[in-house]
């Protein structure tokens, strides 16, 4: 049985910073666009997402090279496999790759033998393309073997959740996984997956800074954990990329903050947990 594991109560960051943020892209392309029932792409839908790999991932390492910011980036195996070029970038620009499926496959829909195989695919793959196989997963949805099947995968984190705020413990079989929640306030659910229906990007970063600051104003009692999600193919498009900027200066110019990619948060998570773990383990 898996169990969650809560220390809230022994979250604090490195130097003191009143809050870690958790920049994270979802780096895909039109993987998700299947065929209908006819055997019929839309061709439309299925270019925007290409749009990400294409384009969209080099104005963004530029975006976070001229503000300093390293970043995760949850990437598809397919992606890797194609544009060999662009994870390059990615690593070039000392920014992180971790694993987001094969073809972004609706993991719900997946019977046990199919969702470890993209897995193991994945891992692969990127291992491949980077010397370094990925440790961090989030996937497109997530089923009721998700989380034990990336224990025995031997990952280290997983970004899926909604239900909580601050990173947990997910623990089978004496062995633990660590979870860095989300915020539904993607830039997904702000401009609108494909067409752009919300494409203003200042409503966009006004929504942000909402979110921020309430979070931010919130570690005064207890130091914060902000995540944000996004997707090159949706933020990188021009215009768009002026929220990105501006969530990023807003964060900075607040102050005592830590930009941490996924690994490291990890990483400062088991170490704070650890004598907790232990206490569970011999109890």
């Amino acid at each position: 049985m898996i169990k969650e594991y809560h220390y809230d109560h022994l979250i604090r960051w490195p130097k003191g910073e009143r809050a870690a943020v958790f920049l994270t892209f979802d780096f895909q392309g039109g993987e998700d666009v299947k065929p209908d029932k006819n055997g019929f792409l839309n061709y439309e839908m299925w270019s925007q997402g290409e749009y990400g790999p294409h384009h969209a991932i080099y104005r963004l390492l530029r975006i976070l090279k001229e503000e300093d910011i390293r970043a995760t980036f949850m990437t598809c195996g397919a992606i890797a496999e194609r544009f060999p070029e662009a994870v390059q970038a990615i690593l070039d620009h000392g920014h992180v790759v971790e694993g987001h499926g094969y073809n972004h496959e609706i993991a719900r829909y997946l019977p046990r033998d199919e969702e470890t195989e993209v897995m193991r695919k994945t891992i692969a793959m990127i291992k491949d393309r980077t010397g370094r196989r990925p440790y961090g997963w989030r996937s497109c949805t997530q089923s009721t073997n998700t989380i034990e099947l990336l224990i025995e995968h031997g990952f280290a984190w997983n970004s899926n959740c909604f239900h909580e705020e601050r990173p947990f413990l997910y623990e089978h079989n004496g062995k633990t996984l660590v979870e860095l929640p989300r915020q539904p306030f993607g830039d997904g659910t702000l401009f609108g997956h494909r067409h752009g229906e919300y494409g203003n990007p200042f409503h966009g970063l006004e929504t942000w800074k909402a979110y921020f600051d309430e979070l931010y104003a919130e570690t005064g009692r207890q130091p914060g954990y902000i995540p944000f999600t996004l997707h090159p193919y949706i933020i990188g498009r021009p215009g768009r990329t002026l929220a990105l900027r501006g969530i990023i200066q807003h964060i900075k110019k607040a102050g005592n903050v830590w930009f941490a990619t996924g690994m490291e948060l990890t990483d400062w998570c088991n170490d704070l947990f650890k004598a907790e773990v232990e206490k569970r383990t011999h109890a």
